[in-house]
């Protein structure tokens, strides 16, 4: 009994000690700020920069449909200048919340500048697998690929945007022609025609 307890408290001990090596840092910036966070806090003059490498998983709130257009032209500027930034050693990870959760990119280089640029213009389409918990999925997937000496952080892109039903109404309105005039103007077509003849 007293070999199974201790058995018990060094399996705890190296649970404990193992659990704060996978520390995963979180850090939160909402779509707008998105490209002033990437300047304070990746590559030159940096406080992380010395962490090196990094595996950073991008949380980005979306809307059922995906990204609005402005906010794709705000994310490849954002993504632009982290390829600048962070190096080869690096990887970074795009995860989907929100509206659609799922792996938008899986871990690669942020030097493979084409295949990110891919993923956000196909946001949506990108994703192969939905989740029923996108935050849950970044924090298991960011576990999943942790390794010995890196920096690993989740950064939360919060957009308020996406969360509103007239920015998910107004984003995929279908374009549908109206009959509604032309059914009218045959309807009052003998009328009109009576009133020329007068």
């Amino acid at each position: 009994m007293k070999n199974q307890i201790t058995l018990v408290l060094v399996c705890l001990f190296l649970y404990v000690s193992n659990a704060q090596d996978m520390a995963i840092e979180t850090k939160s910036v909402s779509i707008e700020n998105v490209i002033s966070y990437v300047i304070e806090n990746m590559g030159k003059n940096s406080e992380q920069d010395s962490l090196s490498p990094k595996n950073i998983t991008f949380l980005i709130q979306s809307a059922p449909n995906g990204l609005a257009i402005e906010d794709k032209v705000i994310l490849k500027q954002t993504f632009k200048l982290i390829s600048k930034r962070l190096s080869e050693e690096d990887s970074i990870t795009i995860i989907s919340y929100s509206g659609i959760n799922g792996v938008v990119l899986e871990k690669t280089s942020p030097k493979a500048l084409k295949k990110i640029m891919y993923a956000l213009e196909n946001y949506k389409s990108s994703i192969k697998v939905l989740h029923s918990d996108g935050i849950q999925l970044a924090y298991t997937y960011a576990q999943e690929n942790f390794e010995e000496d890196t920096s690993s952080t989740v950064v939360m892109i919060r957009n308020p945007k996406a969360s509103s039903t007239s920015y998910i109404q107004n984003a995929e309105a279908p374009k549908k022609k109206s009959n509604t005039v032309l059914i009218t103007a045959i309807g009052l077509l003998p009328e009109i025609i009576s009133l020329i003849k007068d």
